[in-house]
Formats: C-alpha cells, sequence, structure tokens
C-alpha cells in the first residue's frame, strides 16, 4: 500500500510543487546514501560534566529514532553512523576515535546547558528545539538538546518517547518542516488560536494535521474545565482539543506534536494533510504536506533513496574528542600575486594572524606555492612570542612563476601527516588569485582531502580566483571568502580569524569589535569609536598595520578610554614594530565604555591602513556576547531565479540578543564590461518578515538584489546596540522550533496536571507568559558572512534591470471579524519593491468563501473592489517593514449564524512584477461566540467530525420554555438602548448592506467553503460602526 500511495505523491509532487531545499553556508557532514544517514553529529558542550549515563542515554535516544524514523519516512532513511563528539574537558578513553572535521559549532544537535526559556518554568527540563535560519524546506541551524531532559525520569511519559522527539526535530532541521499545531512560543508573530472554521466540512476544528482524532475540548481558567460551545457555532476563547490517549482512526502528525500517542507514526501526506488549518507550517509551506516537502528534498528528490527493507536499523555510533587546533596556511606567490601589491597585503596579513591571530596551543604550518608546492614550515606548536615571530618570518613576500593549486595542497596534506599522526581534523587555508593551470591535480588532492576529512577554507585573491575554489570548500566542508583589491576589504583577515573560532569556547574566543581597511592621503586624519561592554575586556588590543617601508613614523595613533585618558607612544603598553609594519596598543583589562581612537597618516604618500580592535572575555563563567554569521549559500543561482541571504546571529551564551542594529557590507564584483562598484550596504532584521522566518529570535537576515554581475561576492557584518536591544535571559518563551508536552484530558478534568518534581509543566492553553529580558550594554561587534559565488545570471540581464518581485508577505493576519457589521481587518508588513527593499507600487487582494478555491485559482479570482475597501488605499504601499491595514465590507447573510471567509494578498511593482501569493488569512464570523461556562460534569471525548453539545448545554435547553419570556424582554430592552445610542451608525450600516447587496462584485455565503491560516475573532481597534457591548452584542445576535 505504501508503495503505490509514494508513486501517487510523487505524481502530485512532479505537478505542483518545485522548491530548492539546498542549506545555509554552516558546513554539515550528513549524507543520506543507500537509505542511511551518516555524517551526523552530536556534540557535547564542555560545561557538561563528565557522565556516561549522558552517553547511554544519547544512544538510547538515537537508537529509538532510527527504528522510528525508518517506519516514519516508509522505509526510505534511517539513522546509520553517528557521531558523539566528547568534550576536551573530558577524560581521554582508548574508545575515543578521532573527531575528523567534526566540531561542536559545526554540530548538527548540541547537547548543551539548560535553556530557563523552555518551557517558561525554569524547575523543569528545557525541551528540545531547532532553531530556523531560512524558510520551508532549507536546513536550519540546529538541533538543542540538554542533558536534563535526557535523563529526567519524567520527561518520556510527558513528551514522549526521546526517539520520537528526535525525529519530530530532524523534520525541522534535515528538511525545513515548522509544526502543525499552534505555539506562540514558535510563531510570535501568530495570534493565538486552537480552533479555525473549516469550510470543507462547515464545522470548527481544532488546528492540527490530521482530521479524526478522539479528544475532549477543555479550557484553562485556573484548572481545566470542559468547554462552553460546539462544532456548529465553535467555542469559547481559549479552548483546546486535547487528544485523548489512545487512538483508533489516525496515524499522523509527527509534526502535530502528540507524540506520546502510541499510534502516531507518520508524517502527513497529501491523503490527509489538513491544508486548511491556520499553523505555522501551512504558512510558510503554502498549505503543502510534510511528505510534498521531503519529497523534493534532495534526499528523497527524483525517487533517491527508494523504499528498501532492511531488517536491522540499529545506528553504528562513534564516540570521538575534539582536539588541537591544526592548520596549514597554503599561500599564492605565483606571478599575478604581485599586481596591486596583493603579495604585501598577503604578507601583512598572515604576520598579523601568525603573530596575533593564532591561539597559544595550536599547531602551524607553511606552504608557498607557484607552479610548485614548498613546504616553509612543518606543524609548530604556538607557545611562545619567539615561536610566533620565527613563524612570521617565513611568509614568502615576493611573488613569480605559474599557479598549481594542487601541487600546494599535496604538501599541506602531507605536512598534516608528519610523524605518522592522522590528517583528519586538519584545516587548510588557501590563499590564491589565479587560475588554476593544473585541475586535474587540484581534483586529485581534493578527492584525497575529502577522503582523509582534512577542511579547505579557501580565500579568493580577487575575482579572478578560479571558480573550483567553491566546489573545494563545500565538499570537504569549509568556507569561502573574498579579498578584492578595493580598500576596505578584509576577506583574507576575515578567514585567518575564521580559523581560531571552530572549536574554541565562548569563553576563550577572540572577539573583534572593530574592523577597517582604508586608503589613507597625506596628512590625512579619522577617527572612530567602539564600545567595551561588560561581557568583554581582557587583553584588549588596538592594532594598526601599514605596507609601506619607512625608518620615520608612517602613524600617529592617540586612543582614548571612556574616563577621557590619553594612551599615546609613552604608554608601556604602546608599541611598533617596524620589521612586521604594525602598531599595538595593549590593555590587560580594558575600562567598560566608549572608547575612542585617532588615526593620522605621517607618511609622505598615500597608503593603506588596517585597524582592528579586538579583545577576550571578562572574566571566567561570564558569557560574552558573540556574532556569528552565515550566507543561504555558497553559490546563488541567480540566473535561475535564487536569492542571496545574508544572516546573523546574535547571543549571549544560548540567550538571543533583540533589536540589535546589524548592518551587512557586500562587496560585488566588476560588470562584464570592468566597471567597478562600491560595496553594497544593508540592514539585516529580526522582525519576521521578507527573509526572515521568527521575529525576536536573535537571527537576523535580509535579501540581496544588487548583483552586478558573474563574479565573487564578499559579505562582512557589523553590529551595535542602541536603547531597545535586549537580552532574552529570563524564564520565558522563545521563538524555535519544539515539541510540546501532552497530557491525558481525563487527568486534567480530575485536577491533576503534569508536573516535573511537583512543578506544573506548560501545556498548551495555558497562559503564556511574555517575553522576559534584561537591557543589553552598549556593545559593538564585527564578524564575517564569507563570500558567495554567482556562475551566472539571466539571459539579457544587465546591473540594475528590474527584475525582482515584491517579496511574498507571509504575516496575513485577521485582526478583526465583526458579524454584525459585516467588516474584516487585514494587517500584514509591507512587502518592498525588489524583494525587502523599497516600497511596492500596488497590492492586490483577492477572497473567497474556500481556501482550496483561493490557493489553487489564485490568479483567475476577481481582486477586492475598492467599494468594499473601507479603510486603506491598495495604490498606495508603504515602505518595507511598515504595517498595512485593510478593513473590507463583507456580506453577512441573516440565515446564516457563522460566515467564513479566506483572504490573500500580493504587491506588484512599477515594473509590474507580481509577487507570490501571500499566506492564506481566515476570517470567521460568529453570531454568536459561547461564553465561559460554569464548571459542571465532565465532558464526554467527541469525535471531531461530529456535533456534539456540552452536556450543560443540554441542560440549559430544558429550561428554554421557561426562559425564553425573560431572554425576549431583556434582549428588547437592550436593542432599543442599542438603536437609540447608534441610530446614525446603525442606519448607515443598514444602508450600506443595502448597497453592497446590489453591487456586481459582492461576494455571498453561496461560495463560502471556509478556511484559512489565521482565526481571529477578537475585537478589532477598528470599529466603523461604533462599539457593542459584550451584552448587547449577545442579545442582537443570539439566534435563539
Amino acid at each position: 500500500m505504501w508503495d503505490k500511495c509514494f508513486v501517487h505523491l510523487l505524481l502530485v509532487f512532479g505537478v505542483v510543487f518545485v522548491q530548492r531545499c539546498v542549506g545555509i553556508t554552516k558546513p554539515t557532514s550528513v549524507k543520506l546514501i543507500d537509505n542511511g544517514y551518516t555524517g551526523v553529529v552530536i556534540a557535547i558542550h564542555h560545561e557538561e560534566p563528565e557522565s556516561e549515563e549522558l552517553i547511554d542515554e544519547i544512544k538510547a535516544m538515537v537508537t529509538s529514532a532510527s527504528s522510528y524514523l525508518y517506519g516514519a519516512t516508509r522505509s526510505r532513511a534511517y539513522f546509520k553512523e553517528v557521531m558523539i563528539l566528547i568534550p576536551d574537558t573530558w577524560g581521554d578513553k582508548a574508545e575515543y576515535e578521532s573527531p575528523r572535521n567534526s566540531t561542536f559549532e559545526g554540530a548538527d544537535v548540541i547537547i548543551a546547558e539548560m535553556n530557563p526559556r523552555y518551557p517558561p518554568e525554569p524547575e523543569t527540563p528545557s525541551v528540545p528545539y531547532t532553531k530556523h535560519y531560512e524558510g520551508c524546506g532549507r536546513r536550519a541551524g540546529n538541533i538543542h538538546i540538554t542533558s536534563e531532559f535526557l535523563m529526567h525520569p519524567d520527561t518520556t511519559f510527558h513528551y514522549g518517547d526521546k526517539g520520537r522527539i528526535f525525529v519530530h526535530e530532524w523534520a525541522h532541521y534535515r528538511w525545513g518542516l515548522f509544526d502543525e499545531y499552534p505555539n506562540r512560543f514558535d510563531d510570535p508573530s501568530a495570534d493565538l488560536e486552537y480552533f479555525y472554521y473549516s469550510g470543507t466540512n462547515k464545522v470548527f476544528e481544532p488546528i492540527r494535521c490530521t482530521r479524526g482524532y478522539e479528544a475532549h475540548n477543555l479550557v484553562y481558567r485556573e484548572g481545566w474545565h470542559p468547554c462552553n460551545g460546539n462544532e456548529t457555532h465553535g467555542y469559547e476563547n481559549g479552548c483546546v482539543s486535547f487528544p485523548s490517549t489512545e487512538q483508533d482512526n489516525v496515524t499522523a502528525s509527527i509534526l502535530s506534536g502528540e507524540l506520546s500517542i502510541d499510534q502516531i507514526v507518520d508524517f502527513c501526506d497529501e491523503d490527509d494533510h489538513n491544508e486548511e488549518a491556520p499553523n505555522k507550517h501551512n504558512r510558510l509551506c503554502d498549505g503543502k504536506s510534510a511528505w510534498s516537502i521531503m519529497n523534493n528534498h534532495e534526499d528523497f528528490k527524483d525517487e533517491q533513496n527508494s523504499p528498501r527493507d532492511i531488517d536491522d536499523v540499529t545506528p553504528k555510533i562513534i564516540l570521538a574528542k575534539v582536539k588541537d587546533i591544526r592548520v596549514v596556511l597554503v599561500l599564492d606567490s605565483s606571478g599575478s600575486m604581485s599586481q596591486s601589491n596583493r603579495i604585501g597585503k598577503l604578507s601583512s596579513t598572515s604576520q598579523e594572524f601568525l603573530l596575533n591571530i593564532a591561539v597559544d596551543g595550536s599547531s602551524i604550518g607553511i606552504v608557498d606555492f607557484d607552479g610548485l608546492g614548498r613546504p616553509v614550515s612543518g606543524m609548530t606548536l604556538i607557545d611562545s612570542q619567539e615561536t610566533r615571530e620565527e613563524l612570521a618570518s617565513k611568509i614568502p613576500t615576493t611573488a613569480g612563476g605559474q599557479t598549481c593549486i594542487g601541487y600546494g595542497l599535496d604538501v599541506a596534506l602531507q605536512i598534516l601527516s608528519e610523524n605518522d599522526q592522522s590528517p583528519a581534523g586538519g584545516l587548510i587555508v588557501l590563499v590564491t588569485d589565479g587560475e588554476d593551470g593544473c585541475r586535474e591535480e587540484t581534483e586529485l588532492s581534493r578527492q584525497s582531502l575529502v577522503t582523509q576529512s582534512v577542511v579547505v577554507d579557501a580565500v579568493a585573491f580577487s575575482n579572478d580566483a578560479d571558480e573550483k575554489l567553491i566546489s573545494l570548500t563545500e565538499s570537504t566542508g569549509g568556507k569561502f571568502y573574498l579579498q578584492t583589491d578595493d580598500p576596505g576589504s578584509t576577506g583574507l583577515h576575515d578567514a585567518y580569524v575564521g580559523t581560531m573560532v571552530s572549536g574554541v569556547k565562548d569563553g576563550d574566543r577572540r572577539i573583534e569589535i572593530h574592523r577597517d581597511l582604508s586608503y589613507y592621503v597625506i596628512d590625512e586624519s579619522r577617527r572612530y569609536g567602539v564600545y567595551i561592554d561588560e561581557t568583554i575586556g581582557n587583553k584588549t588590543t588596538f592594532e594598526f598595520s601599514y605596507l609601506v617601508d619607512s625608518t620615520s613614523d608612517v602613524l600617529d595613533i592617540t586612543v582614548t578610554s571612556p574616563s577621557e585618558k590619553d594612551y599615546r607612544t609613552d604608554y608601556q603598553g604602546y608599541t611598533e614594530d617596524k620589521q612586521f609594519r604594525t602598531i599595538y596598543v595593549k590593555f590587560e583589562t580594558a575600562e567598560p565604555g566608549r572608547w575612542e581612537f585617532s588615526v593620522t597618516n605621517l607618511h609622505y604618500s598615500g597608503h593603506e591602513v588596517f585597524s582592528s580592535v579586538y579583545t577576550y572575555p571578562s572574566q571566567e563563567g561570564v558569557d560574552p556576547i558573540i556574532a556569528t554569521s552565515e550566507l543561504s549559500g555558497s553559490v546563488t543561482d541567480f540566473a535561475n531565479g535564487d536569492n542571496l541571504t545574508a544572516l546573523a546571529e546574535v547571543r549571549q551564551g544560548f540567550y538571543p540578543v533583540i533589536r540589535a542594529v546589524v548592518y551587512a557590507i557586500i562587496e560585488r564584483p566588476p560588470d562584464e564590461n570592468g566597471k567597478t562598484y562600491p560595496p553594497v550596504e544593508l540592514r539585516l532584521l529580526d522582525d519576521g518578515t521578507g527573509a526572515d522566518i521568527t521575529k525576536d529570535d536573535g537571527i537576523y537576515s535580509r535579501w540581496f538584489t544588487d548583483y552586478t554581475g558573474i563574479g565573487y561576492y564578499g559579505i562582512k557584518i557589523n553590529i551595535e546596540s542602541n536603547e531597545e536591544t535586549m537580552i532574552l535571559d529570563g524564564p520565558s518563551p522563545i521563538p524555535y522550533s519544539y515539541t510540546l508536552a501532552s497530557a491525558d484530558p481525563e487527568e486534567l478534568l480530575k485536577g491533576n496536571p503534569p508536573t516535573i518534581d511537583g512543578t506544573p509543566i506548560y501545556i498548551r492553553g495555558m497562559p503564556i507568559p511574555e517575553p522576559q529580558g534584561s537591557s543589553a550594554p552598549n556593545f559593538t561587534r564585527v564578524i564575517s558572512g564569507g563570500s558567495s559565488q554567482v556562475p551566472e545570471t539571466p539571459e539579457g540581464w544587465e546591473p540594475g534591470d528590474d527584475i525582482f518581485a515584491p517579496s511574498k508577505i507571509t504575516d496575513l493576519v485577521v485582526t478583526s471579524a465583526h458579524y454584525q457589521n459585516g467588516t474584516v481587518a487585514l494587517e500584514f508588513t509591507a512587502p518592498g519593491d525588489d524583494l525587502d527593499s523599497g516600497s511596492a507600487s500596488y497590492y492586490i487582494i483577492r477572497m473567497s468563501g474556500s481556501t482550496t478555491e483561493l490557493r489553487n485559482n489564485y490568479s483567475s479570482i476577481d481582486p477586492i473592489p475598492d467599494a468594499q475597501i473601507l479603510q486603506g488605499n491598495t495604490s498606495s504601499c508603504g515602505e518595507f517593514g511598515t504595517r498595512e491595514l485593510f478593513v473590507i465590507s463583507v456580506a453577512v447573510p441573516t440565515n446564516q449564524t457563522v460566515v467564513s471567509y479566506a483572504f490573500a494578498v500580493h504587491a506588484v511593482d512599477e515594473s509590474e512584477n507580481e509577487g507570490e501569493m501571500s499566506n492564506l488569512a481566515q476570517a470567521t464570523l460568529r453570531a454568536y461566540i459561547p461564553p465561559p461556562m460554569t464548571d459542571g460534569p465532565t465532558a464526554a471525548p467527541v469525535a471531531e467530525v461530529s456535533e456534539a453539545l456540552p452536556v450543560l448545554a443540554i441542560v440549559v435547553m430544558s429550561f428554554v420554555p421557561l426562559l425564553m419570556v425573560g431572554v425576549i424582554v431583556g434582549c428588547l430592552i437592550v436593542i432599543g438602548r442599542y438603536f437609540n445610542k447608534h441610530r446614525d451608525n446603525y442606519e448607515n450600516k443598514s444602508e450600506m448592506k443595502h448597497t453592497n447587496t446590489a453591487k456586481e462584485n459582492i461576494y455571498t455565503i453561496d461560495n463560502v467553503h471556509m478556511q484559512s491560516e489565521q482565526v481571529i475573532s477578537t475585537p478589532s481597534q477598528y470599529d466603523p460602526w461604533g462599539s457593542i457591548s459584550e451584552k448587547e452584542e449577545y442579545c442582537f445576535s443570539n439566534p435563539v
């Protein structure tokens, strides 16, 4: 049966769905070959105490997950080989193998300290979560699991088998899927509702995938109670559907979070997916099922890893321990490096790396290559200043000859293998500027490096560097950087700094707070400012380097502290090294606050000056504010509509730093005519719009659209705080994807909520605390985002052509829906003219009574006419990021107590480039919202597609004849008072309804089928007919 279903899914996918499924530039070794995942790395944080129990729990989780994954993917995938990376703070054991190219920062899963935001109660174990960088179908950042969650005896009972939870998170991480249940933690931009009105079934249904659960409908009011209402008229606000612990009719979905129910073993497919449910998965994945997304992923696309019978899916688990850093510099000294004094920049920056950036305890080797490869220095332990200076003196300073990258790589591999050492886990930093003259040799070298698990980071010194550098870095798990001849380009420096980040603990990390390369004319002076916050300040260095040789002074430097003390040449921490053309101003402990420094050129000619300010964490046990950056890909397929996305994460430990000011500076290649272009400055955002997936998660992103042609695009990130910047370090929710706890509804009604160690754990429906945090100190950070190659441009395209449509609107929401007024208020964030930059020309809003019709036939549905738009102007679009409000008049037939409409919108720019259809938003207009009912008998479980009135409602029905007279009299009094008070508005409303009914384009209940992705029935800030009290609304609209 599965085989037939799967063929059907592939046919559906082949016709309707094309989506790119590559990941961010964060390296991963994961591969799915012959149905088995290999290269999965689970890394333990260095602060975790050594524990055999923890290792056993990880093994048990992965083993259970492998079997569950094999079934959930219909015999297409299991975990074949998993590495557990042991921190260097644990003792050595003979069983520990080489980590190859694995690091904690690059791990797929991290086991780290408890995050007090998950769940809100800090006394209970923090649940696993996944950090998303990009949208649907794109690989996430990592999975975070705590040791306490793994080892606590009660977590399985409340959350489900840990292997099942791991598969739930793996679906987020590997395939870019999202949760199918309402979750304000994961989706803070969405309005939280637990039920929606299904236009397909004409009833109110719980938000989940799939339908058909046996469930109890409960509401939290200082304890759990049966909900008032029914599936025909809806339920009281806050009502939650809790599935029974045993299910007979459903097996999906793993993404719905009910993992403690034994029968839940599947992902939703096209046959049982609930595309109507307003959840994050449907919103970001266009209503497609989990299987549709999975089938388009490289793991399964084009029938890759077809179903296969495998008797034993027990994974092989490797224990490996972190090793010291080993780096070999492979430096191009061929003739082309003499252009624009590239060899001088190479020499100066490489010397600076050896003198200041390489950490104590690391081992460094050096290779020089042109047409041949030559060992300059074998692996040398960095253990003294003398060693650093000796290595720095060996850096090549002259250029000549051909270019053969492969020969240089071969020598580097020999150096890493000295003294019978395994080269696995070694890092090569390759710097080159020309076209490779021996590609066959280089390809053989690449294959050897992959086999030996050696990572290659590459620096393209100019846009003339060989295009094969990208494949070299991608295949070995390295990163790619761009260094141009333009003033301000710091790609080589960035690459060297990056070598000392991977595998280095946050508390030992060198943190840059300023980086600049500028050309100074004669006598030019510049002044800069940086913040040294309370989390950093140890061993702070202001460094300045130049390329000119001179026996006299080249630069005049003054550094000024926050207390306005100047430090100049007479300060004992001020030194100048004429041999390496460098000036240092060092402080053992720098005073917190704003520091300033001035640089003046004293040389008789203009020249470039590199300046950098770096420091270390202030004290042991204090987490510094850390910034990291990635790109959407090391190759951007611009010719086929691929978008380059710049991403930056700002955090303190595992706490997100939100509302910081983050800018990306993007270097661009010359066009085909040789015309050069200045760098572009682009502000990255963390507001859940445009390229950003989730608001306030500390991950900032933006699309780049100012292409200049084929070549390399290098990105640098500058970050600073302002008065709104916060650190989410309180016991509050955090917006990552994760599993919620399950609860037995019958136990909830008995007053027995789930607890761990006596503390209630959060379950859906309970009050959600607002995010808590503390104000961030004033800080600055600079990091590199790496580089991305554009190998091809669209046919006929020239720089400046307007080919980008406005970005897709993903946060369309109904903020109010008035049954009496016949109005719906829509809000969304304005897209840009070019994706998320600028402002669009106009909007097109469409609506339908059927979500399915709106989604499948969106372009053929007439736009809402201006006469129905009571507020808002579709021809006046705000700048990207501004909030837009539209109030729409809709038909409300008097014989219907529930009316539902689905809405969608897209933007169009001045060149008539049309954006994609937005997420769908549903407006449900109800004549009656059941009020909370008093405590009564326990509610019986209900099937989700059957009418079920609460017991209390049935009792009340028996008294209807006695109550009718009183209700009628009371309502007449209220109606009279209301009509006198609102006569003018009511008459206007009646006139408008009459007018609209006569309009040709008015939408009626006849084509109502329902649904969408947002259900709101709360009062709106906008009320065109005046306010109605809850009592008045009830009496006026009660169908009884």
